[in-house]
This record gives C-alpha cells, structure tokens and sequence, in this order.
C-alpha cells in the first residue's frame, strides 16, 4: 500500500492481489480451510481518504460505489473499530472509498482496504503499533489481511494469516478479467469436495516458488495453478467464457484468482498486456485491466 499524509488528511492506495497458486489442504477445527497459497500484489487500486472529524467516536464510511455498504459490514469499518479498541482512540473518523478493484471478484479489495486503513490510522494517531501487531488485528477483520501488510509476493498458510515473503526479482505483468458478477467465497468453499484436494504432483508450490525466485516469469506462469476453479466454473456458466477469451489472447497461465470471480494471465511486457486487454475489451468484455507485479 502506498500512504501520503498532508496535515491530517491521509490518502491510501490499497492494491489488489492474485492468487499464482492455491491450494486446499483441508478443512480445520474451527470450519476455516487449511490453504497455501501464493499472493501477488498488483498495481490496480482503491483509493482512500481518511480524516478526523467533528463527531466524537463515530466512524463514518462513505464509498461512490453504492452497491457496497458503509455499516459494520464493510471490512474498513471494522478494521478502524479494531483499531480504536487496540490504540483507545475516541476521534471521529471520515472514511472515503474510491473503488476501483472489483468486489467479489476474489482480488481481496475490501481486505486491501481494511489493511490500509489500519495502516493510515497507526499514522494518524501515532499509535506506532509494529506491523507484525497490525497484522494479528487485521486477522480479526478477514484472512487476507494480514498479507497487505507484507505485500509484493509471499507464501501464505493457515487461514492466509501466516505470511512468509519471497524473492521475485524482475517485472510481471498482467490482464486481469472480471465477468461483472461477484461469487460468494462461503459457497465455493461449501461446494468444494474433499477428494479435490489431493497432492498436485508436479504442479507443486515449491516448483512456482523456485521459478519466481529465479525470475522466470514465462516458467512460472505454466505452474499457475487454483484449486477452487474447477469447482466455481461448475457452479458459474459464465467463469469459463471469460478463462477461453484470455486464452485465445496467447496470455500464459491464465487461472482464476480466489474464488473467483476474476481471471488472469500474464505476459511478457507490458504493451502485450495493453494489447490483450485492447482485444478483450474489443470482444466485448467491459471490465479488463492491464496491471503489473508491485511490492507493496
């Protein structure tokens, strides 16, 4: 994420991320998925605007895209009640959401949200929480928060909570699609059997981590892999014409991202992503976005 402070306004850029790989390794005790998954923050963003104001401990969200709420339900409410219990602030907050990624697209833009608000909120007032703490705060609010706090490129485990950050030298760039319809995480996961989580062979995490490393982007891409597509694309007709159009643009290891419902594929340079996107939006996709690889 990328904070600018000017006096007491803070502006965040919350990245959205992709899956490179995921795979379900279970179900846990507590009714969670055991997950390892390898994330990739992007350069497709939300934009924040957070403030002080008048009104003595009330938060108040407001977003220019109507179909999210701006109650308790929106992850960056309840990550800046998160932190006030943690810091004991009583200041009244103006939240502005600028949307740009996708919802329910599984590019984690409410959970880049969240992060970015704690991060903003530490700043402003100057809690100086380290960001190992911010993270196990941002645990409470969602699974994929923690991992904005690290960003660029890392190995994730448990719920997604437990992140190791790895080496990726070199540019990645990337198509993403979405549909235009939002999928319910719970009911892909509700919907996954059991017997679709056995071992991958030689599509392996190790095999990806190692490509990565040693910045072989065109490697890497043929190691993409998401457990969870096979499953959404039964459930959703209309996942497998968006996978099929970023195909047909020659765009290498196209995978679905989360649980969908966003696709991408990567390419060698960025005016091949430019190119691919001109031509998915030509064919009549409307919601296409040419990204690269970022770390942070």
């Amino acid at each position: 994420m990328l904070l600018v402070r000017e006096q007491s306004l803070i502006e965040v850029l919350c990245p959205a991320k992709l899956n490179l790989y995921l795979e379900v390794k279970g179900k846990r005790p507590d009714g969670y998925h055991e997950l390892e998954t390898i994330m990739q923050t992007i350069s497709l963003y939300d934009r924040l605007l957070i403030q002080p104001s008048g009104s003595e401990g009330e938060i108040r969200v407001e977003c220019d895209d109507a179909s999210i709420p701006c109650d308790e339900r929106n992850t960056v409410w309840r990550a800046a009640t998160e932190v006030r219990r943690e810091t004991g602030s009583k200041e009244g907050l103006l939240i502005r959401i600028q949307k740009r990624i996708p919802a329910g697209a599984g590019l984690a833009g409410g959970s880049s949200d969240a992060a970015g608000t704690m991060a903003a909120l530490n700043l402003l007032w100057e809690a100086g929480l380290p960001r190992e703490r911010l993270a196990e705060i941002g645990a409470r609010v969602g699974s994929d928060v923690p991992f904005f706090f690290t960003a660029g490129t890392a190995l994730c485990r448990g719920r997604g909570e437990l992140v190791t950050p790895l080496e990726r030298p070199g540019a990645m760039h990337f198509v993403v699609a979405w549909p235009g319809f939002e999928i319910s995480t719970r009911e892909i996961f509700g919907r996954l059997g059991i017997d679709l989580t056995g071992p991958r062979g030689d599509d392996s995490i190790s095999a990806l981590t190692g490509h990565l490393a040693r910045g072989e982007p065109a490697s890497a891409g043929s190691r993409f892999f998401n457990r969870l597509q096979e499953t959404a694309e039964a459930a959703y007709g209309g996942l497998a014409a968006t996978r099929l159009a970023l195909a047909r643009t020659g765009l290498l290891g196209v995978t679905m991202t989360g649980s969908g419902s966003a696709f991408f594929g990567l390419c060698d340079r960025k005016e091949v992503a430019q190119e691919a996107r001109r031509q998915l939006m030509d064919s009549g996709l409307a919601y296409v976005f040419a990204c690269e690889a970022t770390r942070n």
